[in-house]
């Protein structure tokens, strides 16, 4: 499947699904800008990132769900010993306990969009801050993204580094006024922090799904349970059933193009330092940054 056909894919199930909602300006504000960034990585590699593809979606019902790469990385086990019989609500106080501790992890996300093409981010939660190494065949790049909020805009600190034609430059650039919200519907994303997938599971728009198995490890999948539930084509999340820390995210229509493995690890001072701090090699060339990284 092309790049072009994949969204317009995307676009036609998420319009069926999303139709009659209003989402909050300030999200649909930094989901065109998060996709810009990420629209603007994919022209420069000619590569493919899922979330970019994705961002801005609403969660709707769920459906069929997708085979997904390996998750290879996961949190420390509950030391408690679960109950004989799990309710929804004791998933429910577990995930949101897990989010909580979400500033202790650095949480990595990982996307197959097409042969060869292979996006990893490395988000820490508690500076706002990610480190994506995006690679199709031998060419690689890495870029890191620093976002603040003043002035009632985002505002980015990008740094770009290119393996391959030994280039580097940094940018700063911010999006539109993010507005106020403008209804009470929850919207979420591929890119939604922790903080506002926990928000949606007290006010209950989210609730407990099915069980599956994600890596071979028994997880729980989150469903939207809000204005959209009858909708068909669901954007949905897996938590893992021991730790109850998200493990994957499913998205319409439904492939391994539009599936995002997601694993928490544990900070050490070495992966903050990777994940914060931009490195650019001895010798790269610094270069103008691209005008697509609006």
């Amino acid at each position: 499947m092309s790049e072009s056909q994949l969204a317009e894919d995307v676009r036609a199930a998420m319009e069926e699904a999303t139709a009659g909602l209003r989402a909050p300006a300030g999200a649909a504000a930094r989901a065109r800008s998060r996709a810009r960034r990420r629209r603007a990585a994919r022209g420069l590699l000619a590569i493919v990132p899922a979330a970019g593809v994705i961002a801005g979606l609403a969660v709707a019902a769920h459906g069929g769900g997708t085979v997904a790469p390996a998750v290879t990385a996961r949190g420390p086990a509950a030391t408690a010993p679960a109950p004989a019989v799990v309710t929804d609500a004791y998933v429910v106080s577990h995930v949101q306990a897990a989010l909580r501790g979400a500033n202790d992890f650095i949480i990595v996300t990982k996307a197959t969009t097409g042969p060869g093409q292979v996006t990893t981010t490395y988000e820490d939660s508690a500076t706002r801050t990610g480190r994506s190494v995006a690679s199709i065949g031998g060419h690689k790049v890495t870029y890191w993204i620093k976002t603040t909020t003043s002035g009632g805009r985002d505002h980015w600190q990008t740094t770009y580094v290119d393996y391959t034609n030994r280039t580097w430059w940094t940018k700063n650039s911010q999006s539109g006024k993010l507005g106020k919200a403008t209804s009470g519907d929850i919207v979420l994303s591929a890119d939604a922090s922790p903080a506002e997938i926990s928000k949606a599971l007290a006010v209950g728009q989210l609730r407990v799904g099915v069980k599956g198995k994600v890596n071979g490890h028994l997880a729980i999948e989150l469903v939207y349970a809000g204005r959209l539930a009858a909708k068909a084509g669901a954007v949905h999340y897996w938590v893992d059933a021991t730790t109850f820390q998200p493990v994957r995210i499913d998205l319409p229509p439904f492939t391994a193009a539009t599936t995002i493995t997601e694993a928490w690890l544990p900070k050490s001072a070495a992966l903050v330092k990777e994940t914060n701090t931009p490195q650019v090699p001895a010798g790269f060339r610094q270069v103008p940054p691209s005008p697509a990284f609006n």
